[in-house]
Protein backbone atom coordinates (compact mmCIF):
# COMPACT_ATOMS: atom_id res chain seq x y z
CA UNK A 1 0.00 0.00 0.00
CA UNK A 2 2.99 2.42 0.68
CA UNK A 3 4.27 2.44 -3.20
CA UNK A 4 0.80 2.58 -4.28
CA UNK A 5 0.27 5.80 -2.25
CA UNK A 6 3.31 7.06 -4.15
CA UNK A 7 0.92 7.78 -6.79
CA UNK A 8 -1.20 10.22 -4.36
CA UNK A 9 2.40 12.05 -4.11
CA UNK A 10 2.80 12.23 -7.94
CA UNK A 11 -0.64 13.24 -8.44
CA UNK A 12 -0.68 16.23 -5.85
CA UNK A 13 2.85 17.22 -7.10
CA UNK A 14 2.22 17.90 -10.29
CA UNK A 15 1.07 22.03 -11.03
CA UNK A 16 -2.21 23.25 -9.66
CA UNK A 17 -2.88 19.82 -8.40
CA UNK A 18 -3.00 20.93 -4.52
CA UNK A 19 -5.06 23.83 -5.23
CA UNK A 20 -7.55 21.44 -7.50
CA UNK A 21 -7.43 18.86 -4.09
CA UNK A 22 -8.09 22.47 -1.52
CA UNK A 23 -10.96 23.52 -4.05
CA UNK A 24 -12.72 19.67 -4.36
CA UNK A 25 -12.36 19.57 -0.21
CA UNK A 26 -14.15 22.72 -0.08
CA UNK A 27 -17.05 21.76 -2.35
CA UNK A 28 -17.50 18.60 -0.50
CA UNK A 29 -17.68 20.82 2.80
CA UNK A 30 -20.76 23.13 1.21
CA UNK A 31 -22.50 20.10 0.26
CA UNK A 32 -22.96 18.40 3.87
CA UNK A 33 -22.79 21.56 5.67
CA UNK A 34 -25.98 23.42 4.27
CA UNK A 35 -28.51 21.50 5.06
CA UNK A 36 -27.40 21.00 8.37
CA UNK A 37 -26.62 24.27 9.19
CA UNK A 38 -30.29 25.24 7.92
CA UNK A 39 -31.79 23.07 10.13
CA UNK A 40 -29.89 24.28 13.08
CA UNK A 41 -30.78 27.81 12.03
CA UNK A 42 -34.56 27.60 11.28
CA UNK A 43 -34.90 25.34 14.99
CA UNK A 44 -32.96 28.17 17.00
CA UNK A 45 -36.38 30.48 16.98
CA UNK A 46 -38.88 27.71 15.88
CA UNK A 47 -39.09 24.10 17.01
CA UNK A 48 -37.23 20.82 15.02
CA UNK A 49 -40.66 19.63 13.57
CA UNK A 50 -40.20 23.23 11.52
CA UNK A 51 -37.22 22.98 10.65
CA UNK A 52 -37.17 19.73 9.33
CA UNK A 53 -39.86 20.52 6.95
CA UNK A 54 -38.09 23.56 5.69
CA UNK A 55 -34.99 21.16 5.06
CA UNK A 56 -36.82 18.76 3.20
CA UNK A 57 -38.21 21.52 1.06
CA UNK A 58 -35.13 23.05 0.27
CA UNK A 59 -33.66 19.60 -0.67
CA UNK A 60 -35.97 19.20 -3.41
CA UNK A 61 -33.75 22.37 -5.12
CA UNK A 62 -31.47 19.75 -5.85
CA UNK A 63 -33.51 18.77 -8.90
CA UNK A 64 -32.47 21.82 -10.77
CA UNK A 65 -28.65 20.87 -10.71
CA UNK A 66 -28.97 19.06 -14.74
CA UNK A 67 -30.13 22.82 -15.47
CA UNK A 68 -26.91 24.47 -13.89
CA UNK A 69 -24.90 22.10 -15.39
CA UNK A 70 -26.26 22.62 -18.93
CA UNK A 71 -25.54 26.41 -18.22
CA UNK A 72 -21.92 25.70 -17.37
CA UNK A 73 -21.60 23.34 -20.99
CA UNK A 74 -22.99 26.50 -22.73
CA UNK A 75 -21.11 29.53 -21.12
CA UNK A 76 -17.70 30.34 -19.21
CA UNK A 77 -17.35 29.06 -15.89
CA UNK A 78 -16.61 32.22 -13.91
CA UNK A 79 -19.68 34.31 -14.96
CA UNK A 80 -21.89 31.30 -14.41
CA UNK A 81 -20.36 30.31 -10.76
CA UNK A 82 -20.29 34.04 -9.47
CA UNK A 83 -23.73 34.78 -10.65
CA UNK A 84 -25.00 31.19 -9.06
CA UNK A 85 -22.91 32.15 -5.93
CA UNK A 86 -24.32 35.86 -5.61
CA UNK A 87 -27.89 34.86 -5.76
CA UNK A 88 -27.16 32.07 -3.53
CA UNK A 89 -25.58 34.12 -0.82
CA UNK A 90 -28.29 36.82 -0.80
CA UNK A 91 -31.14 34.06 -0.27
CA UNK A 92 -29.09 32.86 2.24
CA UNK A 93 -29.08 36.17 4.37
CA UNK A 94 -32.42 36.61 3.52
CA UNK A 95 -32.91 33.11 5.37
CA UNK A 96 -30.67 34.52 8.19
CA UNK A 97 -32.46 37.46 8.07
CA UNK A 98 -36.40 36.64 8.35
CA UNK A 99 -34.85 34.00 11.13
CA UNK A 100 -33.16 36.76 13.18
CA UNK A 101 -36.46 38.96 12.77
CA UNK A 102 -39.14 35.88 13.52
CA UNK A 103 -40.41 36.64 10.07
CA UNK A 104 -42.86 34.87 8.09
CA UNK A 105 -42.73 31.43 7.83
CA UNK A 106 -43.41 31.16 4.48
CA UNK A 107 -40.75 33.62 3.33
CA UNK A 108 -37.96 31.23 4.85
CA UNK A 109 -39.66 28.30 3.20
CA UNK A 110 -39.25 30.32 -0.23
CA UNK A 111 -35.51 31.52 0.92
CA UNK A 112 -34.08 28.11 1.34
CA UNK A 113 -35.81 26.86 -1.38
CA UNK A 114 -34.11 29.16 -3.65
CA UNK A 115 -30.99 28.92 -2.06
CA UNK A 116 -30.80 25.18 -2.83
CA UNK A 117 -32.14 25.97 -6.12
CA UNK A 118 -28.99 28.25 -6.52
CA UNK A 119 -26.71 26.32 -4.97
CA UNK A 120 -23.45 26.84 -7.08
CA UNK A 121 -22.52 23.96 -8.73
CA UNK A 122 -18.87 23.58 -7.25
CA UNK A 123 -19.47 19.59 -6.75
CA UNK A 124 -20.39 19.23 -10.57
CA UNK A 125 -17.04 21.21 -11.90
CA UNK A 126 -14.97 19.72 -9.46
CA UNK A 127 -15.83 16.12 -11.05
CA UNK A 128 -15.06 17.49 -14.64
CA UNK A 129 -11.96 19.28 -13.45
CA UNK A 130 -9.98 16.14 -12.74
CA UNK A 131 -10.91 14.66 -16.41
CA UNK A 132 -9.34 17.92 -18.01
CA UNK A 133 -6.60 18.43 -15.82
CA UNK A 134 -5.09 15.28 -14.78
CA UNK A 135 -3.56 13.10 -17.76
CA UNK A 136 -5.04 9.45 -18.34
CA UNK A 137 -2.40 7.73 -16.32
CA UNK A 138 -3.53 9.65 -13.40
CA UNK A 139 -7.18 9.72 -13.29
CA UNK A 140 -8.60 7.07 -11.61
CA UNK A 141 -6.16 8.16 -8.92
CA UNK A 142 -7.81 11.43 -9.11
CA UNK A 143 -11.14 10.11 -9.41
CA UNK A 144 -10.62 7.41 -6.35
CA UNK A 145 -9.16 11.18 -4.00
CA UNK A 146 -12.37 12.91 -5.04
CA UNK A 147 -14.39 9.68 -3.45
CA UNK A 148 -12.33 9.98 -0.29
CA UNK A 149 -12.16 13.59 -0.23
CA UNK A 150 -16.42 13.44 -0.36
CA UNK A 151 -16.34 10.55 2.51
CA UNK A 152 -13.52 13.06 4.54
CA UNK A 153 -16.44 16.26 3.62
CA UNK A 154 -19.49 14.79 5.26
CA UNK A 155 -17.32 13.47 8.48
CA UNK A 156 -16.01 16.70 8.62
CA UNK A 157 -18.80 19.25 7.87
CA UNK A 158 -21.42 18.29 10.22
CA UNK A 159 -18.85 18.44 12.81
CA UNK A 160 -17.63 22.01 11.95
CA UNK A 161 -21.21 23.26 11.65
CA UNK A 162 -21.74 21.94 15.23
CA UNK A 163 -18.64 23.69 16.50
CA UNK A 164 -19.50 27.12 14.63
CA UNK A 165 -23.15 26.44 15.77
CA UNK A 166 -22.42 26.15 19.70
CA UNK A 167 -19.51 28.63 19.67
CA UNK A 168 -21.63 31.24 17.70
CA UNK A 169 -24.50 31.15 16.58
CA UNK A 170 -26.31 28.59 14.19
CA UNK A 171 -27.01 31.04 11.40
CA UNK A 172 -22.91 31.76 11.41
CA UNK A 173 -22.90 27.64 10.09
CA UNK A 174 -24.47 29.06 7.29
CA UNK A 175 -22.08 31.98 6.46
CA UNK A 176 -19.21 29.61 6.72
CA UNK A 177 -21.46 27.03 4.41
CA UNK A 178 -21.33 30.00 1.73
CA UNK A 179 -17.75 30.80 2.71
CA UNK A 180 -16.81 27.32 1.58
CA UNK A 181 -18.39 27.69 -1.83
CA UNK A 182 -17.04 31.09 -2.38
CA UNK A 183 -13.72 29.08 -1.82
CA UNK A 184 -14.08 26.52 -3.89
CA UNK A 185 -15.72 28.39 -6.98
CA UNK A 186 -12.36 30.71 -6.55
CA UNK A 187 -10.02 27.82 -6.75
CA UNK A 188 -11.85 25.83 -9.16
CA UNK A 189 -11.71 28.72 -11.47
CA UNK A 190 -7.94 28.99 -11.14
CA UNK A 191 -7.39 25.21 -11.40
CA UNK A 192 -9.74 25.08 -14.92
CA UNK A 193 -7.79 28.30 -16.41
CA UNK A 194 -7.29 27.61 -19.92
CA UNK A 195 -8.66 23.84 -19.26
CA UNK A 196 -12.51 24.65 -19.50
CA UNK A 197 -14.04 21.93 -21.90
CA UNK A 198 -15.36 22.62 -25.03
CA UNK A 199 -18.51 24.54 -25.05
CA UNK A 200 -22.24 23.54 -26.84
CA UNK A 201 -23.65 25.71 -28.69
CA UNK A 202 -27.65 25.65 -27.73
CA UNK A 203 -28.74 25.04 -31.56
CA UNK A 204 -26.59 22.11 -30.98
CA UNK A 205 -28.14 19.87 -28.20
CA UNK A 206 -31.55 17.88 -28.09
CA UNK A 207 -33.55 19.33 -26.31
CA UNK A 208 -32.50 16.41 -23.71
CA UNK A 209 -29.44 17.14 -23.64
CA UNK A 210 -26.91 14.56 -21.85
CA UNK A 211 -29.77 12.38 -21.57
CA UNK A 212 -29.78 11.93 -25.62
CA UNK A 213 -27.09 8.83 -25.02
CA UNK A 214 -28.89 5.74 -24.16
CA UNK A 215 -25.59 4.27 -22.25
CA UNK A 216 -25.62 7.48 -19.92
CA UNK A 217 -29.29 6.92 -18.96
CA UNK A 218 -28.19 3.28 -18.19
CA UNK A 219 -25.26 4.22 -15.88
CA UNK A 220 -27.92 7.10 -14.23
CA UNK A 221 -29.84 3.90 -13.64
CA UNK A 222 -26.61 1.84 -12.16
CA UNK A 223 -26.21 5.16 -10.02
CA UNK A 224 -29.85 4.95 -8.55
CA UNK A 225 -29.70 1.15 -7.66
CA UNK A 226 -26.07 1.80 -6.06
CA UNK A 227 -27.20 5.19 -4.19
CA UNK A 228 -30.39 3.09 -3.06
CA UNK A 229 -28.08 0.25 -1.61
CA UNK A 230 -25.98 3.17 0.27
CA UNK A 231 -29.39 5.12 1.76
CA UNK A 232 -30.99 1.93 2.75
CA UNK A 233 -28.30 0.21 4.74
CA UNK A 234 -27.40 3.68 6.70
CA UNK A 235 -30.74 4.00 7.68
CA UNK A 236 -31.26 0.33 8.69
CA UNK A 237 -27.88 0.67 10.47
CA UNK A 238 -28.74 4.20 12.31
CA UNK A 239 -32.33 3.06 13.20
CA UNK A 240 -31.15 -0.21 14.80
CA UNK A 241 -28.36 1.12 16.78
CA UNK A 242 -29.95 4.01 18.17
CA UNK A 243 -28.00 7.68 18.84
CA UNK A 244 -24.67 6.54 19.64
CA UNK A 245 -24.32 2.75 18.41
CA UNK A 246 -25.70 3.75 15.15
CA UNK A 247 -23.49 6.25 14.58
CA UNK A 248 -20.74 4.39 15.26
CA UNK A 249 -21.83 1.92 12.73
CA UNK A 250 -22.47 4.60 9.56
CA UNK A 251 -18.99 6.07 10.50
CA UNK A 252 -17.41 2.58 10.26
CA UNK A 253 -18.92 2.58 6.60
CA UNK A 254 -17.45 5.65 5.92
CA UNK A 255 -14.10 4.38 7.26
CA UNK A 256 -14.72 1.19 4.61
CA UNK A 257 -15.48 4.01 1.86
CA UNK A 258 -12.33 5.58 2.56
CA UNK A 259 -10.29 2.28 2.68
CA UNK A 260 -11.74 1.41 -1.08
CA UNK A 261 -11.53 4.62 -2.27
CA UNK A 262 -8.07 5.20 -1.38
CA UNK A 263 -6.73 1.23 -2.54
CA UNK A 264 -8.35 1.90 -6.02
CA UNK A 265 -6.64 4.96 -6.08
CA UNK A 266 -3.60 3.40 -5.48
CA UNK A 267 -3.28 0.88 -8.47
CA UNK A 268 -2.24 1.44 -11.76
CA UNK A 269 -4.87 2.72 -14.28
CA UNK A 270 -4.76 -0.99 -15.54
CA UNK A 271 -5.83 -2.68 -12.45
CA UNK A 272 -7.86 -0.22 -10.91
CA UNK A 273 -9.98 -0.03 -14.39
CA UNK A 274 -10.35 -3.91 -13.86
CA UNK A 275 -10.80 -3.16 -10.11
CA UNK A 276 -13.41 -0.98 -9.85
CA UNK A 277 -15.44 -2.25 -12.85
CA UNK A 278 -19.09 -0.69 -12.18
CA UNK A 279 -20.36 -4.31 -12.61
CA UNK A 280 -17.99 -5.88 -10.42
CA UNK A 281 -18.07 -3.79 -7.36
CA UNK A 282 -22.13 -4.00 -7.98
CA UNK A 283 -21.82 -7.83 -7.10
CA UNK A 284 -19.40 -7.40 -4.60
CA UNK A 285 -21.71 -4.81 -2.34
CA UNK A 286 -24.73 -7.07 -3.18
CA UNK A 287 -22.89 -9.88 -1.65
CA UNK A 288 -21.48 -7.88 1.25
CA UNK A 289 -25.10 -7.04 2.19
CA UNK A 290 -26.10 -10.35 1.99
CA UNK A 291 -23.91 -11.84 3.67
CA UNK A 292 -24.34 -8.35 6.32
CA UNK A 293 -28.41 -9.70 6.03
CA UNK A 294 -27.97 -13.08 7.23
CA UNK A 295 -25.54 -12.62 10.09
CA UNK A 296 -27.63 -9.50 11.35
CA UNK A 297 -26.92 -8.37 15.01
CA UNK A 298 -26.00 -11.95 16.42
CA UNK A 299 -22.51 -11.54 16.24
CA UNK A 300 -21.07 -7.86 17.32
CA UNK A 301 -17.50 -8.18 16.03
CA UNK A 302 -18.32 -9.88 12.95
CA UNK A 303 -21.22 -7.38 12.06
CA UNK A 304 -18.97 -4.72 12.80
CA UNK A 305 -16.51 -6.57 9.95
CA UNK A 306 -18.98 -6.58 8.13
CA UNK A 307 -20.28 -3.17 8.01
CA UNK A 308 -16.90 -2.32 7.04
CA UNK A 309 -16.24 -4.70 4.00
CA UNK A 310 -20.14 -3.19 2.87
CA UNK A 311 -18.56 0.21 3.00
CA UNK A 312 -15.41 -0.38 0.95
CA UNK A 313 -17.23 -1.17 -2.17
CA UNK A 314 -19.00 2.96 -2.05
CA UNK A 315 -15.79 4.66 -3.12
CA UNK A 316 -14.41 2.26 -5.86
CA UNK A 317 -18.38 2.86 -6.80
CA UNK A 318 -18.37 6.01 -7.15
CA UNK A 319 -15.15 6.10 -8.79
CA UNK A 320 -16.95 4.11 -11.63
CA UNK A 321 -19.88 6.02 -11.74
CA UNK A 322 -18.25 9.39 -12.03
CA UNK A 323 -15.39 7.97 -14.51
CA UNK A 324 -18.24 6.25 -16.88
CA UNK A 325 -20.62 8.92 -17.01
CA UNK A 326 -17.74 11.27 -17.76
CA UNK A 327 -16.72 8.72 -21.01
CA UNK A 328 -20.81 8.63 -21.88
CA UNK A 329 -21.02 12.08 -21.72
CA UNK A 330 -21.99 13.35 -25.04
CA UNK A 331 -19.15 16.16 -26.39
CA UNK A 332 -20.47 19.32 -24.86
CA UNK A 333 -22.53 17.65 -22.33
CA UNK A 334 -19.80 17.05 -19.46
CA UNK A 335 -21.24 19.60 -16.46
CA UNK A 336 -24.93 18.06 -17.40
CA UNK A 337 -23.96 14.55 -17.24
CA UNK A 338 -22.47 15.00 -14.02
CA UNK A 339 -24.85 17.14 -12.83
CA UNK A 340 -27.07 13.78 -13.64
CA UNK A 341 -25.26 11.73 -11.90
CA UNK A 342 -25.47 13.88 -9.08
CA UNK A 343 -29.21 13.96 -9.06
CA UNK A 344 -29.37 10.27 -9.89
CA UNK A 345 -27.39 9.58 -6.52
CA UNK A 346 -29.52 11.94 -4.39
CA UNK A 347 -33.03 9.94 -5.91
CA UNK A 348 -31.63 6.74 -5.10
CA UNK A 349 -30.42 7.75 -1.67
CA UNK A 350 -34.11 8.86 -1.12
CA UNK A 351 -35.62 5.59 -2.62
CA UNK A 352 -33.24 3.64 -0.43
CA UNK A 353 -33.68 5.49 2.44
CA UNK A 354 -37.75 5.18 2.03
CA UNK A 355 -37.13 1.36 1.65
CA UNK A 356 -34.85 0.60 4.61
CA UNK A 357 -37.10 2.15 6.90
CA UNK A 358 -39.93 0.62 5.97
CA UNK A 359 -37.63 -2.73 5.58
CA UNK A 360 -36.77 -2.19 9.54
CA UNK A 361 -40.17 -1.26 11.04
CA UNK A 362 -41.50 -4.39 9.55
CA UNK A 363 -39.01 -7.00 9.50
CA UNK A 364 -36.06 -6.24 11.62
CA UNK A 365 -32.50 -5.64 11.06
CA UNK A 366 -31.78 -9.15 9.20
CA UNK A 367 -34.41 -9.61 7.00
CA UNK A 368 -35.16 -5.62 6.89
CA UNK A 369 -31.60 -5.14 5.36
CA UNK A 370 -31.91 -8.19 2.69
CA UNK A 371 -33.46 -5.52 0.48
CA UNK A 372 -30.00 -3.89 -0.22
CA UNK A 373 -28.64 -6.91 -1.98
CA UNK A 374 -31.30 -6.58 -4.59
CA UNK A 375 -31.04 -3.19 -5.50
CA UNK A 376 -26.94 -3.93 -5.89
CA UNK A 377 -27.56 -6.84 -8.20
CA UNK A 378 -30.67 -4.58 -10.14
CA UNK A 379 -27.40 -2.08 -10.63
CA UNK A 380 -25.18 -4.87 -11.72
CA UNK A 381 -27.18 -6.11 -14.32
CA UNK A 382 -27.77 -2.65 -15.90
CA UNK A 383 -23.72 -2.43 -15.95
CA UNK A 384 -23.35 -5.43 -17.74
CA UNK A 385 -25.88 -4.53 -20.16
CA UNK A 386 -24.04 -1.28 -20.41
CA UNK A 387 -20.86 -2.91 -20.86
CA UNK A 388 -22.16 -4.54 -23.82
CA UNK A 389 -24.03 -1.63 -25.26
CA UNK A 390 -20.65 0.19 -24.98
CA UNK A 391 -17.88 -1.87 -24.59
CA UNK A 392 -15.78 0.82 -25.28
CA UNK A 393 -16.44 2.64 -22.56
CA UNK A 394 -14.82 1.75 -19.22
CA UNK A 395 -13.64 3.18 -16.20
CA UNK A 396 -10.23 4.82 -17.08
Amino acid sequence: MTGGLARYRRLLSGPRMMTCATAALASKLQGSMFSLSLLFTVADGRSYATAGAVAAVSALGGITAPARGRLLDRNRYAPVLWGVLALHAALVALTVANEALHGPLLLTFVAALGANVAAPPVGVVTRVMWRFVTPEDKRSTALALDAVLADAGFIVGPVVVGVISSLLLPSAAMVACVLASALATLLLLRALAGREPVKSEPGEQSWMGALVSVPLRMILGCATFFSATVGGVEVILASHGGELLGSVLVSVLSVGSIVGGLSVGALSPKRAAQVSRLSLVLVYLAVASALLALVGDSHAVVTVVLVAAVGMAFGPCFVALYGQTANLAPVGTAAESQAWAGAALQGGMALGQAAGAYAFGMWGFGPGMAFAPAFALLGAVLALVTDRFSPMAVTE
